[in-house]
């Protein structure tokens, strides 16, 4: 029997949160999914500065406060009463969301858009969910155009020419078919990285390697293209830094899927294009590919 599909939204009453519910709510009325409202009550915040102790049952309470809040928007967002549930949880916020992801189809987190060095800390929670969890992750921050998501008819994924990416790249195939969207499948390549007294290569080795990271990333849309013929697609294929060239792509998309390789932390690639998308931005775990998003 199938299981009905859930969206994961994680609010904290903020605008950041706020962001989250309306892209969650988005989501689950397109894949009719249930929808659960979660809310973080962090332990690490219960003996705060100045030696403060908060109350937990204060915490509790405002908790349930804000998920009452954000089920009552949800509905009048269009999401039927009957598919939306709420938690209100002890503990650490990327942890809670991890946990709840096991159940989960999609999980949405909500991040500050900030400015200068901040941005190179993008967001803890964020960061967190997107290293742990088992199912797709979507971010969305105030730089984002996630007022217009969906108008723009495109889909993103930044892949690599290796296997792994077709963990990305199938998600990323399954929601351009979903929204009937076109895809836009980008890959940046760069040259080798040479020691410090090693000899560059030459110019026709390094067009060579271009040519040969180019041929792998088509072995590996190829068949997926095959698999959805109703999914119109292009690549976009340059001579840049991974970071620069998937930013500048994300102002003209709904969202980008990015392959997030297994560790205890997301990549520096990762992270840079989470801290300047413009648009909404899906993180899915290699090891979670078995996973739908």
């Amino acid at each position: 029997m199938n299981r009905t599909a859930r969206v994961v939204v994680g609010v904290d009453g903020s605008d950041d949160g706020q962001r989250a519910l309306v892209y969650a709510c988005r989501a689950a009325r397109a894949r009719e999914a249930e929808l659960l409202v979660a809310h973080a009550v962090d332990d690490a915040v219960l003996a705060g500065a100045w030696g403060v102790v908060y109350d937990p049952t204060l915490l509790q309470q405002a908790g349930e406060t804000i998920v009452a809040e954000a089920v009552e928007f949800a509905q009048g967002m269009g999401v039927p009463a009957d598919r939306i549930s709420s938690e209100v949880v002890m503990g650490n916020p990327s942890g809670v969301l991890s946990k709840l992801s096991e159940e989960a189809d999609l999980v949405v987190v909500g991040r500050r858009s900030v400015r200068g060095l901040e941005r190179l800390f993008v967001g803890s929670t964020s960061v967190g969910v997107a290293a742990s969890a088992t199912c797709p992750v979507i971010m969305v921050s105030a730089a984002t155009h996630v007022e217009h998501t969906g108008s723009l008819g495109r889909i993103g994924v930044g892949i690599e020419p290796n296997p792994k990416a077709s963990v990305a790249l199938t998600l990323a195939f399954e929601e351009a078919e979903r929204r009937d969207a076109h895809l836009e499948v980008v890959h940046a390549w760069q040259p080798p990285t040479v020691g410090l007294f090693a000899r560059s290569p030459r110019p026709e080795k390094l067009e060579e390697s271009r040519r040969a990271d180019a041929a792998r990333v088509h072995e590996l849309v190829a068949p997926l293209a095959a698999a959805h013929p109703g999914v119109s697609y292009s690549v976009t294929e340059t001579t840049a830094h991974p970071v620069d060239l998937l930013v500048e792509r994300s102002a003209e998309l709904d969202l980008l899927w990015l392959g997030v390789h297994e560790g205890m932390t997301v990549g520096a690639v990762v992270r840079g294009v989470m801290a300047h998308s413009r648009c909404p931005v899906a993180l899915v775990r290699v090891c979670a590919g078995d996973r739908k998003g």
